[in-house]
């Protein structure tokens, strides 16, 4: 199975756990029981894993986050490689509306639509949903949210009381910690339940 590159998106203001869950789900995932024990033993991660995953800025510049602290992407949109996977993580509404009116990000986002999957946490639908991918399809946010996205993007199909909501090629999730889930989900649609399972074990996640 080919190693699929996973490009996180930053911010300033972006919430932690919105982006360090996934990573940490999708960087843990291994292809099998004994690769999953060296995971756990070894200081370097195995180069045979199933996620290559990494960080990406517009400019590359560190970020703040929304708890303040200080964070040095991996690569800028310049130097950022190609992704099979593109994951956007949300943050205060103030801070992520504020990017959904950056149109270099949104047309950066835009350009990865071919992605295998795009995927977005929490408020990070919002951000999603200027790109206009979301119009038609079903899509999930924070609780609190929801309205907000419902209002402003009609065209969306809002579902609430989701944790992962899947729609062609576009996974969407719930507020904050749903990024676990939907990293999980991911492993599931891509390696398979067992793979999935074997991970959630690894992390002691039990929803």
């Amino acid at each position: 199975m080919k190693r699929r590159k996973v490009g996180i998106l930053l911010f300033d203001y972006v919430d932690v756990l919105d982006f360090s869950g996934p990573a940490e789900v999708l960087a843990l995932a291994a292809n099998n029981n004994a690769e999953q024990m060296l995971t756990l033993y070894k200081k370097e991660l195995m180069p045979t894993r199933p996620f290559e995953v990494f960080t990406v800025s517009k400019m590359g510049e560190e970020i703040i986050t929304h708890s303040k602290i200080k964070v040095k992407p991996d690569y800028s949109f310049e130097t950022c490689p190609e992704t099979d996977i593109l994951i956007i993580p949300g943050g205060p509404l103030r801070a992520v509306q504020s990017i959904a009116k950056n149109e270099r990000i949104i047309d950066w986002i835009s350009s990865r639509k071919r992605n295998d999957y795009i995927c977005s946490v929490c408020t990070g639908a919002i951000i999603l949903s200027e790109t206009g991918l979301l119009n038609g399809r079903k899509a999930t946010t924070h609780h609190l949210a929801l309205t907000l996205l419902q209002n402003k993007y009609p065209e969306i199909q809002v579902i609430p009381n989701k944790k992962v909501v899947h729609d062609g090629n576009i996974i969407t999730s719930g507020g904050v910690s749903s990024g676990i889930h939907m990293a999980l989900y991911l492993i599931e649609q891509i390696m398979g339940k067992s793979a999935a399972e074997r991970t959630r074990k690894v992390i002691e996640f039990h929803p």
